[in-house]
């Protein structure tokens, strides 16, 4: 600690001298017109000419004016951007004779010829960056009528298995942001929270692989951050959505947004509703040993699932003067969703010789509500960057899950044998989260910025898992299966963060620490875990201009990943009579150290090749137990999981009118246990994936979009995972300036995707199939209305961003 204080010290002190020596009154303003001379909104990109690395971008005020103020000597250059507009590039020199630089700009309208459709000429659909790669989900046709938790499926590099957990290249400890707001959602819940979000709120998908000290230390494979679609325009202004579609059974979608803006004042929401059904069907043939013989399982159920989500947004901003903002934001959801699961377990010495039967039929509701309130302060104390900003959040999550089990047994001719065994689960959750974020960012000059922050948060967790057998007609408790588990949690973190662009190379270096109390407490059992932990988490990253075309990077980051709130609950919830899940409340954090070598050509082609080491690996595993007969599936904490992973992106123009990105991502994941059902575990596997994405503009109004994916074999924990393939196919149509836009999509063409997994464990033998409802049609209308005066809206990351996401909902 005392190494590191005194190697910031004196980073801090030089770089500070440094800056005294460099910075100049130099002044470059200017003021945006369109062809008929009337100010135009827009952003304009500052960047030093000699090593083209970004300076600031900033936005027009209301009169279409700018102004860079604080700048050295030295040649810059302005790239200036207009919705609606051809962008305009101008070279500028500061000189001491020559400080202060003012002109006025004409941007000329696009044209609509058909020689203006090149697809070039819009954000392309897949976006990589030395440190992030972007997805524009606005921009997919495919996506449309989706959820987020769809459309997050389709991002290179992303999977989503058919329970809802996120991996992205084979890791799954995720940290999901949506707007820079982290939202844990472990897989199931997530699941629920993403569903809830219609793709035509989506605005594009970030994929941080390896983030700054900024970011929390959660999330061993990185960050997704969702960011949904901000009304930025001056006036009045709104968009209407309406979307239908079929597969095996109908879905629908709608939303509003509207959105008022003044000079002083910026006042919006939304409101959207889906409406979804969807059928899946389950296979499991399965051979267990007693020691003496064999029993055949095979085991069907079909789920109907029909969910109910309603998610809304109401915020306003105030702008005390041109650099000081004050802001509330109130965002939640109200969920309703019940099931209707058949299933039938043919049991007997062979697949073909049945014993006996058990027919179950489990119908469940449940119902999700969430809270969140924002308050947050903003001041631009200068025009160099720096800034001051502090949040204050608290959000309240309420979940009720309630299900019944009626199970009736039969004998080899289909005569009942025994009683019907009925039962119930009911499952209330509270979850409270209150947090504080406060960060400074000081810019010693263009070229140099150091981040300072703090934050801390706590969570508290109610869950009341009740057991109840039928006896008699009547509901009675079985205190040997019921609990209530009780969870407090208090995480206090602090960050530096620093970054200097030399004249070809950007290097930024961070340190976070962060110090963690909890309490777990199974109130029913009388189990207590507390732990109390202090981690450093240090991060580092460079990046080399080797010419105008060729750009190498390497990073570098220390992550955690802590136990999701569900996860370490020991309630047991049941699939049928001999399959089940639990949770662990003895799980221990897990630690990795990632590090990642990239290499970009020509802003095309992007090669990637990354390699981590993870410790005490959270994992789902599969495990049978032989004596009762039963499948039971738990977390654990195993010793070790090794990951290397290469992907190269290559986006490029076919023709005019065609365009196409294509990335393919191979990983070689080995997961290591001393002890993983009573034997040692040791799998590796080298898998690949390819993601392709076509873009056709027709006409000027027209466009169409087709995509796919292809997933080889692999290994995820205690899972066998058989290949799989999927292709999609999108069409839009405009009207009325733009306005109007109406789309088509199919997605999975050949309805082929299907989740086909056996057991990576000697000691365990099934087969799984698994099939969601995933070959749907869809038509959906968009309208915008109102003013279209493009201005900037401000971005904001609110203080709960990593507690949220750790919460768990089932997955309905």
């Amino acid at each position: 600690m005392k190494q590191s204080s005194t190697f910031f010290s004196f980073l801090f002190i030089f770089f500070l001298s440094q800056a005294k020596a460099q910075i100049t009154n130099g002044k470059i303003s200017g003021l945006l017109i369109d062809e008929k001379e009337k100010p135009l909104s827009g952003t304009i990109v500052l960047k030093n000419l000699a090593d083209t690395m970004f300076v600031k971008s900033i936005s027009t005020n209301d009169k279409g004016q700018f102004s860079f103020q604080n700048l050295p000597y030295g040649k810059f250059s302005l790239s200036i951007n207009a919705v609606g507009s051809k962008t305009i590039n101008e070279k500028i020199e500061i000189t001491p004779n020559k400080l202060f630089i003012d002109k006025t700009f004409k941007l000329i309208a696009e044209s609509n010829d058909l020689g203006s459709i090149n697809i070039s000429g819009k954000k392309p659909l897949i976006e990589r960056f030395s440190d992030k790669t972007v997805m524009n989900v606005e921009n997919s046709l495919v996506a449309t009528g989706n959820t987020a938790l769809e459309v997050l499926a389709k991002m290179p590099g992303v999977s989503v298995n058919q329970d809802g957990i996120i991996s992205v290249k084979g890791k799954s400890g995720v940290n999901i942001l949506i707007d820079g707001k982290s939202v844990f959602l472990s897989s199931e819940q997530l699941a629920t929270r993403l569903k809830s979000i219609n793709s035509n709120e989506l605005k594009s998908i970030e994929l941080i692989t390896n983030p700054s000290a900024k970011y929390d230390a959660e999330g061993n494979a990185g960050i997704i951050n969702v960011k949904l679609k901000k009304n930025s325009v001056f006036g009045a202004n709104g968009n209407v959505d309406l979307g239908f579609g079929y597969g095996k059974n109908p879905k629908s979608d709608a939303g509003i947004s509207l959105n008022h803006r003044n000079k002083n004042l910026n006042i919006f929401g939304n409101f959207a509703s889906n409406n979804n059904k969807y059928q899946e069907d389950l296979n499991i043939n399965r051979i267990t040993n007693d020691g003496f013989s064999d029993t055949y399982f095979h085991q069907y159920n079909t789920q109907i699932r029909s969910s109910h989500n309603n998610n809304y947004k109401l915020g306003l901003d105030y702008f005390l003067n041109e650099k000081n903002t004050i802001g509330f934001l109130t965002t939640g959801y109200f969920n309703n969703g019940h099931d209707s699961s058949n299933g039938i377990t043919d049991i007997g010495k062979s697949f073909t010789k049945i014993d006996s039967s058990i027919v179950a039929d489990n119908p469940s509701t449940n119902k999700y509500r969430n809270q969140a309130y924002n308050l947050n302060y903003k001041s631009v104390i200068d025009t160099l960057g720096q800034e001051f900003s502090v949040d204050l959040d608290y959000a309240k999550y309420r979940s009720e899950e309630y299900t019944v089990y009626n199970n009736y047994f039969s004998d080899a001719n289909g005569y009942q044998y025994k009683s019907p065994l009925t039962f119930r689960n009911l499952t209330p959750s509270v979850i409270k989260i209150k947090a504080v974020k406060i960060d400074y960012s000081l810019p010693l000059n263009p070229k140099t910025k150091f981040d300072f922050g703090l934050k801390s948060s706590w969570v508290s967790t109610d869950n009341d898992f009740r057991f109840e057998n039928l006896v008699a007609s009547q509901w009675r408790n079985d205190v040997t299966r019921s609990n209530r588990f009780v969870y407090d949690e208090n995480i206090n973190a602090a960050y530096v963060n620093f970054k200097h662009d030399f004249k070809s190379t950007s290097v930024e270096v961070g340190l976070r620490t962060e110090q963690t109390n909890s309490k777990g407490n199974s109130v029913s059992e009388q189990k207590v875990v507390e732990r109390s932990y202090f981690d450093f988490f240090p991060s580092f990253s460079v990046n080399q201009t080797l010419s105008e075309n060729n750009q190498l990077g390497f990073s570098y980051s220390r992550r955690i990943d802590r136990p999701d709130y569900k996860s370490l609950n020991p309630f047991v919830y049941f699939v049928d009579l001999y399959t089940f899940s639990q949770g662990n409340p003895f799980l221990n954090p897990q630690y990795t150290n990632a590090f990642t070598f990239s290499y970009n050509y020509k802003d095309a082609l992007n090669i990637s090749l990354g390699y981590s080491i993870t410790n005490n690996l959270i994992i789902d595993v599969l495990l049978p137990d032989d004596v009762k007969k039963t499948l039971f599936q738990t977390v654990q904490n195993l010793d070790k999981q090794f990951s290397y992973d290469l992907t190269v992106g290559y986006p490029t123009n076919i023709t005019k009118y065609w365009s196409m990105d294509n990335t393919i991502t191979s990983t070689y994941n080995q997961i290591k246990s001393a002890n993983l059902g009573g034997v040692d575990y040791d799998r590796k596997k080298v898998n690949f994936t390819l993601n392709s994405s076509h873009n056709f503009a027709i006409s000027p109004s027209t466009t169409a979009e087709l995509s796919g994916e292809f997933v080889s074999a692999q290994i995820y924990g205690t899972y066998a995972i058989k290949p799989y393939y999927g292709i999609d196919f999108g069409l839009k149509k405009s009207f009325i300036d733009k306005r109007l836009n109406l789309k088509f999509a199919i997605n999975d063409i050949l309805n082929s995707r299907k989740a086909r997994i056996g057991s990576a464990l000697s000691t365990l033998n099934y087969s799984l199939s698994q099939k969601q409802e995933s070959q749907i049609f869809r038509v959906s209308l968009n309208y915008s209305f109102g003013s279209n005066t493009v201005k900037a809206t401000r971005d904001r990351k609110t203080s709960v961003t990593d507690e949220e996401g750790r919460i768990k909902q089932e997955n309905k």
